[in-house]
């Protein structure tokens, strides 16, 4: 399965990873970017909003950047998609004369479904975006699950 139900809005919730989020914000310098209606705190993580096109791919609204140490740790929310198995995003190591390329951020492992229908997803990081967290994490790291909500038919 490579998509959701099609032409749905929802609403993305990520914890990211714990650890990860606890070292950041130790950080002096931690800082957060959020755009375009996304929004994150520490407790909670990311929260972004978006609609699956005719394919049934999730693209999500805004973007949320978090960055530590004078930026040599950067977690890139941008341009966010979403399918059934991977959550991808921009690569920020991408030229800006270039066509941006994307990197597939962790891939997903649905492991439950809510009371209130929201799909629960394992992640983990893939082989891909290892270099993004300073080769501080193994592909295949657990990161916090992932939840999306989807409005009702």
């Amino acid at each position: 399965m490579t998509g959701f139900t099609p032409n749905r809005d929802a609403v993305l919730r990520w914890g990211i990873r714990d650890t990860l989020l606890a070292y950041m914000t130790r950080s002096s310098d931690f800082e957060v970017e959020a755009t375009g209606g996304a929004s994150f705190t520490a407790e909670g993580g990311a929260r972004m909003t978006g609609r699956t096109d005719a394919a049934g791919i999730l693209h999500l609204d805004g973007s949320v950047v978090l960055r530590a140490h004078g930026g040599a740790l950067t977690v890139p929310l941008i341009a966010v998609t979403v399918t059934a198995d991977a959550l991808s995003v921009d690569d920020p190591g991408s030229e800006p004369d270039d066509e941006v390329e994307r990197v597939t951020l962790v891939a997903l492992d649905e492991t439950a479904q809510d009371a209130d229908g929201t799909r629960v997803f394992a992640t983990k990081l893939s082989s891909g975006a290892d270099a993004l967290f300073m080769y501080n994490y193994l592909p295949g790291s657990p990161f916090d699950p992932l939840r999306i909500a989807f409005a009702p038919e």
